[in-house]
């Protein structure tokens, strides 16, 4: 790699954007697309920071500095926060493409565009049709088929895997070589094979015990509590947002990805006919709260049934 990506794998993907960027065949849209925190988001952060870094990304000049801070004036980044991307918002990025460019690029960074509203995706569209000059998008999403097809017929996909089991385990022991073995074992399971949860749970020691205790806690709901437990901590994962001392709705999404990783596991490790077909059966489940829940279903119900059939 000419570029240093600070990603791990992607080796080809990297390689196919490296060739557009140093031949100058550089699109005005790309969609990256692939499961949640395997670093699709930190090669669109890096590729703008390439884009506009006038000394081969050195990441020490003021461009690469005002990227990575979020703080350059012709780059507009938007990280997933769970909510939906409005219109007005989608507007607003408009308005700024077509203001003076102070950079080499205007470049609009998305993270996760499933969360674009139909109308912002019809809005986006347009821009997309007819971009202003020098203007790139680095999007990205989870699943193409929650993409208006007119946004896909617009942009370059680049399609992103797990790394492998094998490069994961190689990488985290060089960048975590204090981290013994058995920590790094357990964050590679909680990561499920995607690499930027992987460096964020060995970073971060609260997230990593909040994320195991989670784990544990969904295997306490199938295989020891009551159905009164289940109801009572759904309750407290599900609160209001509108209220005090609300958890925060990433958990809830956590918890139902953790709870599928729990059951795929069950799933794989079972010879038990029954119990596999009732792994399936969750996971099944699992995959309709997700779209329901996207649709603005309401979550408490829905896990709530989930609770009902464990």
């Amino acid at each position: 790699m000419f570029y240093n990506w600070h990603v791990i794998g992607h080796q080809k993907e990297l390689s196919s954007l490296e060739h557009d960027i140093r031949n100058d065949s550089i699109s005005h849209a790309y969609l990256f697309v692939g499961a949640s925190k395997i670093g699709k988001f930190r090669v669109a952060k890096s590729m703008a920071g390439i884009l506009q870094c006038p000394n081969d990304y050195c990441r020490t000049c003021p461009s690469c500095i005002q990227v990575d801070k979020q703080s350059h004036a012709d780059t507009m980044e938007f990280e997933d926060n769970g909510e939906s991307f409005k219109i007005e918002t989608v507007r607003q990025i408009i308005e700024r493409l077509y203001k003076t460019a102070q950079s080499r690029y205007k470049i609009v960074l998305l993270e996760n565009i499933e969360r674009l509203t139909l109308d912002a995706s019809h809005t986006l569209l347009k821009v997309l049709e007819e971009p202003p000059p020098k203007t790139v998008f680095l999007l990205t999403a989870q699943f193409t088929r929650n993409v208006i097809p007119t946004i896909i017929s617009r942009v370059r996909v680049v399609p992103f895997k797990s790394p492998s089991l094998q490069l994961l385990t190689e990488s985290l022991e060089k960048m975590f070589p204090e981290t013994n073995k058995e920590t790094r074992d357990i964050a590679l399971f909680l990561a499920q094979g995607r690499s930027g949860h992987a460096i964020q749970l060995l970073q971060n020691t609260e997230l990593f015990q909040e994320t195991k205790d989670l784990y544990r806690q969904v295997e306490f709901l199938d295989q020891d509590a009551s159905i009164a437990t289940r109801m009572i901590y759904i309750q407290e994962l599900t609160k209001d947002p509108a209220k005090p001392k609300v958890k925060d709705p990433a958990k809830i999404r956590e918890f139902l990805s953790l709870t599928g990783h729990y059951f795929r596991q069950k799933m794989l490790t079972t010879t038990d006919k029954k119990k596999q077909q009732r792994a399936i059966e969750i996971l099944e489940q699992l995959d309709t709260i997700s779209e329901l829940m996207k649709r603005n279903i309401n979550s408490k119900l829905l896990l709530e049934n989930l609770m009902l059939n464990l």
